[in-house]
């Protein structure tokens, strides 16, 4: 064996069950916890002459470890097992249906094929290992997908976040040079024109998908109930829901102009915070006077900024990934902090679901001792500073300007059309490896859901004039333009 070092919810907040622990454990992918439970599995993934030194704290569905052995670095190896991921993805799926393990090889893939002036802020691929194997006596056979990387030292943004609470002024700033890293370096490779419109594949029938799974997965929390009702309750405000939600997005084409990307490039495209790793913490720990959020006194290269875990999915055009897609992927940064989701992924928050007149009535409630709160609150204070620092907005030539004038709707529409096909990436099996179908036991990805329905409603609001200003910047009048395009 190898070494390891290392009852129906009241919809009043009064009445939330308040369960958490403020010492609570490192979230774990489900494919990590339940290896743990069987040590058997574990040892299945490491030769005899290795040793685990540590595991990848979070993912989706993944297990990572960090594995040392004679005569070499520290390396990485990520696992991916049919045997230890939850939602039934069909082996065939593709485009934004690929299943995991697919979805692995396409990474590899990406890393192997970067461009040389970008691979250094990436991991190298060292080994890959495919098979099936059989794991039952009946003959069940799975697929798993093996593969090392080099480790890149240092601490991810999120976990950084977390041990250090720095200052919200601190964490802009990071997000400042993160930002003008990825477009001036990412961003600017593989730059194409698409050949046809990307909204209904790359967003629309994509959440529509992936909450399919869902269902298949947890059809009691995610019920056609949930699903099908045309507004939803969260938090004591009445939204629009997902079907509501969708059918105006696609019956208006005046929207369509005004979402579509007017290009593809490169992108990361998870740059959630546990995906982004700081090598070098001294600068981000100093005191400084005067502190200057747009003009930080580091730089990414000083920080040593580098990415893990790229999405790896471009949009596919005649059934072949182009290797570019959306650039606004890439501002997930903000969707740790003003979206919520290291609250969420943490599980710092409380919920209550029920149903009221065929309505989805959801009640959310972080918990105010949240590791991230002295960091996040307020940050969105310097989101306008934030923007225009690392993309130039207040330089009418500059690229955001010329190429992608809409750009902050698109935002929205980004955070929203993510979270809300996030769900089956964030579904919880217990110990005993069974899946518990309440709100409870899978509050991560219904949390993730209401976060995505919150997003899309301010893109609408945003499209249909109700909102002038976003965080210190001016909202578009997109009510004159779509009569204008009408007329």
């Amino acid at each position: 064996m190898p070494c390891v070092r290392h009852q129906e919810q009241s919809i009043e907040e009064s009445n939330l069950e308040y369960n958490h622990d403020a010492n609570q454990s490192e979230v774990q992918s489900d494919a990590l916890r339940l290896a743990q439970q069987h040590s058997d599995l574990i040892a299945n993934y490491v030769n005899p002459d290795e040793t685990i030194v540590g595991f990848g704290y979070g993912g989706s569905e993944s297990m990572t470890l960090f594995i040392e052995k004679p005569g070499s670095e520290k390396f990485v190896r990520k696992v991916l097992s049919e045997r230890l991921i939850t939602p039934k993805w069909g082996r065939e799926g593709s485009d934004v249906m690929l299943p995991p393990c697919a979805k692995a090889k396409s990474q590899t893939q990406y890393l192997m094929n970067l461009p040389d002036s970008v691979k250094h802020l990436f991991p190298q691929v060292l080994n890959v290992i495919q098979r099936e194997q059989t794991v039952t006596d009946d003959g069940f056979t799975v697929y798993e997908y093996i593969y090392d990387m080099t480790f890149i030292p240092g601490i991810e943004v999120s976990q950084f976040v977390r041990k250090y609470n720095p200052s919200k002024e601190i964490v802009a700033a990071l997000y400042c040079v993160i930002f003008r890293l990825l477009n001036e370096k990412i961003h600017s490779q593989r730059r194409r024109k698409m050949s046809r419109t990307t909204l209904e594949q790359s967003y629309f029938s994509k959440i529509e998908k992936r909450l399919a799974l869902a269902k298949e997965t947890a059809p009691e929390t995610f019920s056609d109930s949930l699903l099908k009702a045309e507004e939803i309750m969260i938090n004591g405000k009445r939204m629009r829901n997902l079907p509501r939600l969708l059918r105006e997005f696609r019956e208006n084409s005046y929207y369509h102009e005004i979402l579509e990307p007017k290009f593809h490039s490169l992108v990361m495209g998870d740059t959630n915070t546990e995906n982004i790793k700081i090598g070098n913490i001294e600068p981000l720990l100093k005191h400084y006077d005067n502190f200057s959020v747009t003009n930080p006194p580091f730089t990414a290269e000083e920080l040593e900024i580098r990415f893990l875990d790229p999405r790896a999915i471009g949009f596919y055009e005649n059934r072949v990934d182009t290797g570019a897609d959306d650039a606004m992927y890439d501002n997930k940064p903000w969707h740790n902090s003003l979206g919520n989701y290291d609250k969420i992924h943490g599980e710092h928050f409380d919920i209550a679901y029920q149903q009221h007149r065929n309505i989805p009535h959801i009640f959310l409630a972080f918990h105010e001792d949240n590791p991230y709160e002295n960091s996040y609150h307020g940050i969105e204070k310097h989101f306008c500073e934030v923007m225009t620092a690392a993309w130039k907005l207040d330089n009418p030539d500059s690229d955001i300007n010329q190429n992608d004038p809409n750009w902050l709707v698109r935002f929205a529409f980004l955070m929203g059309t993510h979270f809300t096909a996030m769900p089956p990436f964030h579904f919880n099996r217990g110990n005993d490896g069974v899946l518990s179908d309440d709100a409870q036991h899978q509050r991560r990805p219904l949390a993730i859901y209401v976060e995505g329905i919150k997003w899309l409603n301010l893109t609408l609001d945003m499209l249909e004039g109700k909102i002038d200003e976003f965080y210190g910047i001016s909202v578009p009048n997109y009510r004159s333009y779509t009569s204008a395009m009408a007329g």
